[in-house]
């Protein structure tokens, strides 16, 4: 019988994994990171205090428009959610007239359109189309030009599902420059760029297809080093849900799929991509992060749900398997990495495909023991 402190942890455990809300590392506190309570941001005084531990972390005056740029950006022009979110015609036409100029107000309508045509919302689409006639007649502006551009972003073609990330690139470019207009604009966009992926991560978990494929194109466009940005095309290009989005997207097909299955089978096509790049060691690590989300110990998301890569923890998990074996792989490979690369992808490959071997026969039965052993005890 499961005794009550137990039962209190895993409660505690469902609690913590409850992100139903995007959210990142810069919300939380670094004071107490395996909780992570969120923060209280003081534009006053530049500063952030924890609402369980209290601690108060200052920021410099550069340092503070950096983070609270990166923040609005991140929650204000979120890939995959609509601009005009919750509004009626009227208070779209009405942001026109008393916050947005013709051109920010005709970007975001366009964003807004296409992105509905993405998601097949034509309850959305409908809206935005009684918006700009609405806009037309109030303003007494030509039909025709605005009648062209709708023609145009319902034509069938695949470019223009660009013009949603390249709206959202450029008006978060623009804004995180201005927080900061001395500083590299290479370091600002890397920063972002990791934010964008923590925002992929969190698309992918809520299974939205869309909202991954316009992060990950978000992220082709920023200026970061060029190393860095073949790192991130490889990487989304081998997951799965992106194969074919855009065929499937034009042909109406529903992009229905399994966070969970998906993210197993991206790990271990990484795994496979690093061991014939011969790096060894985080081809292991792939295929051990594969291998931890089937047993449920490890995931993309929620980020409290995540296992270490480490011997502790890999010891602990071949334990769970039951298969000792995994474990000299791993020791070896990893041992041999930095002296001698071609024995280290040896023991590497046997690792990869020991846990393609183990995955087909873990039961729902022994991935709940998995839990309990790795969290619990």
């Amino acid at each position: 019988m499961m005794s009550s402190n137990t039962s209190a942890q895993e409660t505690k455990l469902i609690d913590e994994w409850a992100f139903n809300v995007w959210t990142d590392n810069q919300d939380w506190c670094n004071q107490c990171d395996k909780e992570k309570n969120k923060l209280i941001f003081d534009d006053q005084t530049k500063t952030t205090q924890c609402t369980q531990c209290n601690h108060v972390e200052t920021y410099e005056e550069n340092k503070w428009r950096i983070l609270q740029a990166t923040r609005y950006v991140a929650y204000n022009y979120m890939p995959g959610k609509y601009f005009f979110t919750n509004l009626s015609s009227e208070e779209i036409f009405k942001k026109y007239l008393r916050e947005l100029n013709h051109n920010d107000w005709s970007a975001w309508l366009i964003h807004d359109y296409v992105l509905a045509k993405m998601k097949t919302d034509k309850p959305t689409q409908d809206k935005l189309i009684e918006t700009a006639k609405l806009t037309i007649n109030k303003m007494n502006y030509d039909t025709k030009p605005w009648k062209t551009l709708f023609e145009k972003m319902d034509t069938p073609d695949p470019d223009m599902f660009y013009q949603v990330p390249q709206i959202i690139y450029e008006y978060a470019q623009k804004k995180l420059l201005e927080a900061v207009p001395k500083e590299n604009p290479q370091t600002i966009m890397t920063n972002y760029t990791k934010t964008l992926n923590n925002i992929y991560r969190y698309s992918r978990w809520k299974e939205d297809s869309v909202a991954c494929w316009i992060t990950s194109e978000i992220i082709q466009l920023c200026d970061i080093e060029s190393y860095s940005k073949e790192f991130y095309t490889k990487y989304f290009a081998c997951d799965p849900v992106l194969e074919n989005l855009q065929t499937d997207l034009l042909a109406g097909k529903p992009r229905i799929f399994d966070h969970k299955e998906t993210y197993i089978q991206w790990e271990l096509r990484l795994a496979d991509n690093y061991l014939a790049e011969s790096r060894a060691l985080i081809g292991v690590w792939a295929a051990y992060y594969a291998l931890t989300a089937k047993l449920g110990i490890h995931a993309l998301w929620p980020p409290t749900k995540i296992l270490d890569f480490d011997t502790k923890s890999v010891k602990k998990v071949t334990q769970i398997v039951n298969d000792p074996e995994l474990f000299r792989f791993y020791d070896l490979a990893t041992d041999l990495n930095s002296i001698d690369a071609p024995k280290a992808c040896y023991y590497a490959k046997h690792f990869i495909q020991k846990v393609k071997d183990l995955l087909p026969n873990i039961t729902s039965t022994e991935a709940e023991l998995a839990k309990s052993t790795a969290y619990i005890t």
